[in-house]
């Protein structure tokens, strides 16, 4: 009786875990309709903010970015570089779900603090 009910637990236990990576397959369920910045050109150390929407049921967002920071999750963030990242720097969003993942990817060019272009 006690193997019983451990290995109920066992299994219950194993069950219930949660499974933190990104699927390594593309779904046809998961659809990213857009993906836009506030601005794709900025100067160091100011943000723009990025959106992605998507199609899918239980959607979960991986942002990562090739230079700089993204600060926040899920459908919007925000993307800040210093004069380190001067340069296009290009910025992946990863939505999945337990059928696979979609990405896309956006360029902003990040300039000198001290330029005086327009965004």
């Amino acid at each position: 009786m006690k193997i019983l009910i451990a290995f109920c637990m066992s299994l219950l236990l194993f069950s219930c875990s949660k499974n933190d990576e990104v699927p390594d397959r593309p779904s046809d369920q998961i659809v990213i309709l857009s993906f836009e910045a506030t601005h794709r050109n900025i100067k160091a150390w100011d943000t723009t903010t990025i959106t992605v929407v998507a199609e899918g049921q239980n959607l979960e967002y991986f942002w990562e970015a090739n230079h700089g920071d993204i600060k926040g999750q899920g459908v919007t963030v925000k993307y800040a570089a210093g004069n380190c990242c001067i340069g296009l720097n290009t910025i992946t969003c990863k939505v999945f779900n337990e059928t696979g993942f979609a990405e896309d990817t956006i360029q902003i060019r990040v300039r000198h603090y001290l330029d005086g272009g327009q965004q």
